[in-house]
């Protein structure tokens, strides 16, 4: 019996410790703090990696192909149309012209002698003293040395023109980009020399992703209204 008394007592005591504790939540107090949830406007931001480049960037590759001597700008200067930029080596088209000119002379000369010719055989043939076929021929040599004059006259054109492809001349004004080349490397026609940008305007250019594309359509209705938008941001 006493056994069971004491267990009896252990078991109030724990119901006593129960209760005291559970009264210590205030379970009478039904205050709470309250927070008003209300909405407002927020602007995300997307990060997108651009390039910006001129309203004109023109590539300067030369004409003809030959190892450069001189370079007359630096890397962000200025330029204007027709300035030299870089001057490749020139001895080869220097001889072409000298040739091509010496080539002029020549048939020049020759043109003087058919002409004084042709000239003597039309008084020979008024006067009788030769026919018909040597008056002919002696015409026919003097057209043929005048067509060998032009074509002379044309080589040599195109000897001076090959030339002045070895100074590489700014097409346009503009600021110079990089100089990857320098004095005594080899240039050619697919050679990039560098690039005369006009920044007097700047276009940027960047790429989205696909859902960004459709989302700003489905917000401004079409491809063009989404573009419009997002110029004036």
């Amino acid at each position: 019996m006493k056994k069971t008394h004491l267990f009896a007592v252990a078991a109030l005591c724990t119901l006593v410790v129960s209760c005291g504790k559970k009264g210590g939540m205030s379970l009478g107090d039904n205050e709470f703090p309250v927070v008003t949830v209300s909405s407002q406007s927020a602007e995300s931001q997307t990060t997108y990696p651009a390039t910006l480049k001129g309203v004109q960037d023109v590539e300067i590759h030369p004409k003809v192909q030959g190892f450069i001597t001189q370079i007359n700008v630096k890397q962000g200067q200025t330029v204007s149309a027709g300035q030299v930029m870089f001057v490749l080596d020139n001895k080869t088209y220097q001889a072409a012209v000298r040739s091509a000119q010496a080539a002029v002379n020549t048939a020049k000369a020759s043109l003087n002698t058919a002409k004084l010719t042709y000239e003597n055989s039309k008084q020979l043939y008024e006067n009788k003293v030769i026919g018909d076929f040597q008056l002919q021929s002696a015409q026919n040599a003097y057209t043929s040395a005048q067509a060998a004059v032009a074509q002379a006259e044309a080589s040599l054109a195109s000897a001076k023109e090959s030339l002045s492809f070895c100074y590489v001349k700014s097409p346009a004004s503009g600021v110079v980009g990089e100089l990857p080349y320098k004095v005594g490397a080899l240039a050619s026609a697919s050679t990039a020399l560098t690039t005369v940008s006009n920044n007097s305007g700047m276009e940027v250019y960047f790429s989205m992703t696909e859902k960004d594309v459709l989302s700003m359509t489905k917000a401004q209705g079409n491809v063009q209204n989404a573009i419009s938008a997002l110029a004036k941001r």
